[in-house]
């Protein structure tokens, strides 16, 4: 069994990878021309408040996003 503290630093690993991929993708989608829109979603839980991100690409002419992403 996987002690608390261990599930909770592979989570930490796993997040801060996360981050620098989501990075990295948000700077491939701003070299072909789009944007991206970045905000918050806040959930309630049994634990208490879950934030989550949403993405929506656009043209910077301003045309309607084309991507939604939401995490799990």
């Amino acid at each position: 069994m996987i002690s608390r503290i261990a599930r909770q630093k592979n989570a930490e690993q796993r997040l801060a990878m996360a981050l620098r991929q989501l990075n990295d993708a948000i700077k491939e989608i701003h070299k072909t021309g789009l944007d991206v829109e970045v905000s918050t979603l806040e959930m309630m839980t049994s634990r208490g408040p879950l934030t989550q991100v949403d993405l929506k690409t656009f043209r910077v002419e301003g045309a309607p996003p084309v991507l939604k992403v939401v995490g799990d």
